[in-house]
């Protein structure tokens, strides 16, 4: 088994309506807010996986999460695009829902998504393992799929 990281392109804004409307978050908010319950995670994961269109997917074995988070997105992937975006794919408060566990839900606008792309040049760093420019070429791929179909971009990471 292991963990997934889907991207997927779509209007964050609605998004955000979606989630702020469903029952289950508004009663969730309406509590205080903070780390979801499952039930609060699974409706947030399900309204993002029925909109927009995957434009991407990458994860990591179990045992590869360290790696996966610390070297790639904190390390590589926030020298090529900023670490507040690299941070935000994996994870991004929303609603009042502070993500901390398996799944957790990152979004990215389309302004920001220019912003990161802007500096990153087509060939990797030359000292990237096979399997860390695997899943770096993989997240570029979906960044660029969003920003040129002028999407925001919403992922689900578990």
């Amino acid at each position: 088994m292991g963990y997934a990281l889907v991207f997927r392109a779509m209007s964050v804004a609605e998004f955000r309506r979606r989630v702020a409307a469903d029952p289950v978050v508004a009663a969730f908010r309406d509590a205080g807010n903070g780390e979801p319950t499952q039930e609060v995670a699974d409706t947030v994961v399900r309204i993002a996986l029925a909109m927009g269109t995957e434009v991407g997917t990458t994860g990591h074995s179990v045992a590869g999460g360290e790696w996966f988070r610390e070297e790639l997105f904190d390390g590589v992937l926030a020298g090529l695009v900023g670490a507040d975006l690299a941070d935000h794919l994996l994870s991004r408060s929303l609603e009042g829902i502070v993500w901390s566990d398996y799944p957790m839900v990152g979004w990215v606008l389309n302004g920001e998504l220019g912003e990161g792309l802007a500096g990153v040049r087509e060939d990797l760093p030359s000292d990237l393992d096979e399997d860390d420019a695997d899943v770096v070429a993989n997240v570029l791929a979906a960044l660029r799929a969003a920003a040129e179909a002028s999407q925001d971009l919403v992922t689900v990471y578990g």
